[in-house]
Formats: C-alpha cells, structure tokens, sequence
C-alpha cells in the first residue's frame, strides 16, 4: 500500500517537469549507483500520504513532518530484485543534526525503508545515509541537500 503510494509520488514528480520550469533549482538526486546495486532514496512531505497508510506504519502526518524513503536494487542476470539493508544516516540544519531511525517495511517484492523527522522552517536540510546492502560487508556513503518547505 505504501509502495504503491511512494511509487506514484516518485513518478509523478520525476515526470511531470515539476523541475523543468525556469528558474527552478536543479533536482536532486534521488539514486546512487554502487556496481551491481542501486540505492533510492527521497524525501518526501507525510500529507502526501494517505492518513490510513500513514497510521499503519505509525507515521504522524503534518505539514512540519518529512518522511525520508530509502530502497535498494540489485541487478542479476534475471533483472533486478529488492535488496535487505542496513541503513543508518542524519539530517541537518545550519544548527542542528538528528539522527534517523529507519524501519524496514517489506511488501511483496518491495523492501523499504522509512524514517520520518519533523522541522520548523523552510529549509535547506542537509541529508547523511550510509547503506550496507545484505551481501556487502562495506556502506555505501550517500550524501545530499534538499530544501524543504513547511505549509503554512
């Protein structure tokens, strides 16, 4: 059900040219290829969701609330398949930096995994994960920004 949702979001933003307007600050990345794996990551408002999915998994919705999705791949000889990991990471203002806590959500042939944290202004976050994909005995470091804009 989340899945599904996420899905819709992350395709829906990558494709409607959301970014290709002028003036629009380049998208951030929202992958990171590691040879045979692939992380997805992206961040994402909790009122996106939908408020039965969002009690499910304990999420609190709001405007001030984020939810930081992560996903790993991992491309085979028959195609790609959902990949179990261990994910850690923070976010950070100018001031201060959170630590994440993830929660692994598994369904169907998907494998996510969720961290939700809140803030208090529109703001540029700065977003630290290290990913050690099942099979792996080193992380993957990922690093990016994103503003983030709370809806008054």
């Amino acid at each position: 059900m989340l899945r599904g949702i996420l899905i819709t979001i992350l395709l829906s933003l990558t494709s409607s040219g959301l970014w290709a307007q002028d003036g629009a600050p380049p998208p951030t990345p929202t992958e990171k290829q590691f040879g045979a794996d692939t992380v997805y990551f992206t961040v994402l408002n909790t009122s996106f969701l939908a408020a039965d999915v969002a009690q499910s998994y304990g999420i609190v919705r709001g405007d001030d609330k984020f939810l930081l999705n992560v996903a790993v791949r991992r491309q085979g000889d028959s195609g790609s398949e959902a990949v179990r990991a261990q994910v850690s990471g923070s976010t950070s203002d100018l001031i201060h930096r959170t630590e994440l806590d993830f929660l692994e959500v598994i369904e169907q042939q998907a494998i996510y995994y969720i961290s939700s944290f809140e803030i208090d202004n529109t703001e540029q976050r700065d977003f630290r994960l290290q990913v050690t994909a099942e099979g792996n005995t080193r992380s993957y470091d990922i690093n990016f920004n994103k503003k983030l804009y709370v809806d008054e």
